[in-house]
């Protein structure tokens, strides 16, 4: 079935035009819109439909404004969808580059964390090889500064050993000073040479150190130096080097002093003849064989027969034989005008022009010539003249 506005079919002359259905003049007919149904098939019965114009009219109207509403929704649905399609594949784009992204992210997560722990690794390396170098250092330090310890030690054991030589020495000196005058003008010079470096070094001090408890050279002016840095034990170091140095000066110049006494030392008569005690001085006494007064020109020290005799100092023989009143009898030139007559031997082991040195065994003890018994008689005869000899004995042979 199917509707038409008054259409003129020829092929179906039974339908009567509309112009004959509708009066033309008829108001009322204006109003209305006439449909006429006209069945497919031929047996069936035409129908007409009179619809109210406005009804029509409204009718339209909302058909096409709902197709008009619908076109709209199908265009405006249309956008969305292609606008959700092309969202739809910017997010699986967005969406493949985020996993893609995050795949490189993890990539770099994996090489960050590699990287991290290879530098941890090198940073805990360093450090250990760090911390190893430091105790390596430490240790050579402490090893070094034991060893200039040890140095320090033995430097001033060597400062203390010459100080003590070197006073034993001077002070050995002394005590042949009084009966040997050469000895005792060099021994003036010495000791004025030997104060003279002592005040060079205590000049060259090092200034920065605090007085305290001093020791070896220093402490004549109350100098000490307190190891506490390796810097300072070195300083230290440096300073006792300096100390033992001048020491060093100072045994040289006693040295040099020594060999310049050395003939005096060697050959003035300072030891004894025997070990004994003197029994008869010199100078007056009465004579034991007929009571007269006479000058006894040496001392007498007994002592059994054939004990050893020894040169009082070195020299020279110049006298070995008999002399009279004084049975076997030596006499030794020292030098200086200084001669040692050693008399009533047992018997005389030197001959004339024969050099001897100081404690050599020059005679046994007897009581040979003018003697009451085995004794020694000892002179020291000075440029001719006999003179005391007890000012010249000093010290027993060792």
């Amino acid at each position: 079935m199917f509707l038409k506005h008054l259409v003129r079919d020829n092929t179906r002359p039974a339908v009567k035009s509309v112009s004959k259905l509708v009066d033309n003049r008829s108001h009322k007919q204006k109003k209305y819109i006439s449909l006429m149904v006209v069945p497919s098939y031929s047996t069936g019965k035409t129908r007409t439909l009179r619809i109210p114009r406005a009804l029509l009219h409204g009718t339209i109207m909302c058909m096409l404004v709902i197709s008009a509403v619908f076109t709209g929704v199908y265009l405006r649905s249309n956008y969305f969808q292609r606008r959700a399609y092309d969202l739809d594949m910017s997010l699986s784009a967005t969406e493949e580059r985020y996993l893609e992204f995050r795949a490189y992210a993890a990539q770099v997560q994996d090489g960050l964390i590699e990287t991290a722990s290879q530098i941890y690794a090198e940073l805990s390396d360093s450090e250990y090889r760090a911390q190893t170098a430091l105790h390596r250092q430490a240790y050579n330090h402490q090893i070094e500064l034991e060893s200039l310890l040890e140095q320090i030690e033995e430097i001033e054991r060597m400062i203390r050993e010459f100080d003590e030589d070197r006073q034993a020495v001077i002070t050995g000196l002394s005590t042949r000073a009084a009966v040997i005058p050469p000895v005792a003008r060099l021994l003036e010079q010495l000791e004025e040479s030997q104060a003279l470096l002592l005040e060079l070094s205590l000049i060259h001090a090092v200034p920065e150190y605090e007085p305290q408890t001093g020791i070896g050279l220093m402490s004549t002016v109350g100098i000490s130096y307190v190891p506490v840095t390796y810097d300072s034990v070195h300083e230290h170091l440096q300073l006792l080097i300096g100390e033992l140095e001048v020491q060093r000066k100072l045994m040289e110049s006693l040295e040099s002093y020594r060999s310049r006494m050395d003939t005096y030392l060697r050959n003035f008569p300072t030891l004894w003849p025997i070990r004994g005690t003197v029994t008869s001085g010199f100078g007056w006494r009465r004579n034991p064989f007929g009571g007269a007064s006479q000058h006894h020109d040496g001392v007498d020290i007994p002592a059994r027969t054939g004990t050893h005799i020894r040169a009082a100092g070195g020299g020279t023989v110049t006298f070995s034989g008999w002399r009279n009143g004084y049975g076997n009898t030596v006499m030794i030139n020292h030098g200086n005008g200084v001669t040692t007559l050693y008399a009533h031997n047992s018997r005389n082991l030197v001959t004339v022009g024969q050099r001897v040195e100081r404690g050599d065994v020059i005679a046994h003890v007897g009581s040979t010539g003018l003697s009451t018994g085995p004794h020694l008689h000892y002179e020291v005869i000075v440029n001719g003249r006999p003179v005391d000899p007890r000012p010249f004995m000093r010290e027993f042979h060792s």
